[in-house]
């Protein structure tokens, strides 16, 4: 068996297609690098720039996390002490805000939505990250009780 007969009888025509095949991709993979190439070094020349813009940013949020005073309305002062005595009766720190809604309504609070919103902006009621949330006890006493 000589030829076209032993290439056929030895899968040799799907090893060539293969071996094509594979040739072809590693082509069109470098292709890519190399059109992407420039990209790539300019990250590398701008990475000392990169790098001091992400430490700025990174230095940022440390300041954003101090809350600062803020000064409230008599309204929400009042509004902030009855949702306070509300979260006591649920289980602290965890709650969840449906619930507490809820129980604003059954005892006759005046526009719970929104004073929840409120509270949330006022960083009074904290999330923790697993759909839950806590009533920050050190900023109530900072933000509303030294008034």
């Amino acid at each position: 068996m000589k030829g076209f007969e032993a290439i056929a009888f030895f899968n040799g025509w799907r090893i060539a297609g293969i071996g094509v095949f594979i040739v072809f991709t590693a082509l069109v993979t470098l292709s890519f690098v190399l059109s992407q190439l420039h990209k790539l070094l300019i990250l590398w020349e701008k990475k000392d720039e990169y790098i001091k813009n992400a430490k700025q940013l990174f230095a940022g949020r440390e300041k954003v996390s101090a809350r600062p005073k803020m000064r409230v309305s008599h309204s929400f002062n009042e509004s902030a002490r009855q949702f306070n005595l509300l979260i006591r009766s649920l289980k602290d720190p965890f709650f969840s805000l449906p619930r507490l809604i809820l129980l604003a309504k059954k005892v006759d609070i005046s526009h719970p939505h929104a004073t929840v919103n409120d509270l949330i902006q006022a960083k009074l009621i904290v999330p923790d990250d697993k759909g839950f949330y806590y009533w920050d006890h050190t900023a109530y006493k900072n933000i509303l009780e030294k008034e």
